[in-house]
């Protein structure tokens, strides 16, 4: 498939809708790869092309959600710096390897993922009293790096599990988590498509119309994570996580 004529125009304007609820999802709790990339399986795209669409698709979102997050001045550029080269290096890194890696075990690793970071999120009882912020540099690298090699060889969640991560270890508020590890993830998807281009695996008559709604979903997106506050993120991160899970058993039991 790598023209236009091989995927119907129903489908296309469904996985461009699909494409602009993910990049909102996104830019708010994360997890947005969870929509496009089963909706791109099921219209019948090769699996790794699938993936590289996918990737450049978040790229655009997530774009999008860094400027308005940098625009209303919600990420803590320290931390950024901290672990952007080893984010991007690591998710280069990953991207590689699922090139090669065996479906099953990345397919079951994804689905030991989800609950651990639901009972995270479920068991976290935020202060009323505010916490001073441990952005450490060593703490960064341990807290977010290794999220970038997963975003490479695995993807779905990386931007939900960073912002978990971010809140326990690094003792960011939900706001601020999301907002900050936006540059990150945009990082890792840009490091992970890096891999997918040099493959010429983007079939970029599907990417260009989904990545398009993405950018303007992940716009207005941040700007509901914005407003909505840390109620508004944690409720979606719950939602997202149970949406993945349901997603990745459904897939195991009935479609593999």
């Amino acid at each position: 498939m790598d023209n236009l004529s091989e995927l119907s125009h129903y489908w296309l304007i469904a996985l461009t809708v699909i494409a602009f609820t993910a990049g909102y999802i996104d830019a708010v709790a994360g997890g947005g790869g969870m929509l496009n990339l089963p909706a791109l399986l099921f219209a019948g795209v090769p699996p790794v092309s699938a993936l590289a669409v996918n990737k450049i698709t978040g790229i655009s979102g997530t774009t999008l959600a860094v400027m308005k997050f940098a625009l209303e001045k919600r990420i803590r550029w320290r931390t950024v710096f901290y672990a952007a080269i080893p984010c991007l290096v690591a998710s280069y890194i990953g991207g590689k390897l699922a090139l090669n890696a065996s479906a099953t075990v990345l397919a079951w690793a994804i689905l030991i993922c989800i609950p651990i970071a639901l009972f995270i999120v479920l068991s976290d009882k935020p202060s009323q009293e505010k916490q001073p912020i441990e952005d450490s540099f060593p703490k960064t690298l341990l807290a977010i790096t290794p999220l970038g090699f997963y975003d490479g060889i695995l993807g779905p969640g990386t931007g939900t599990y960073m912002a978990i991560a971010a809140r326990k270890v690094l003792k960011f508020d939900f706001l601020l988590a999301t907002a900050t590890i936006k540059p990150l993830n945009l990082l890792t998807n840009i490091g992970a498509a890096i891999a997918f281009l040099l493959a010429e695996k983007v079939i970029w008559t599907i990417a260009i119309p989904m990545l398009l709604a993405s950018s303007v979903g992940g716009w207005l997106g941040s700007h509901s994570a914005i407003k909505g506050g840390d109620k508004f993120i944690r409720r979606l991160l719950v939602f997202v996580l149970v949406l993945m899970l349901a997603a990745n058993l459904y897939k195991m039991i009935f479609i593999t």
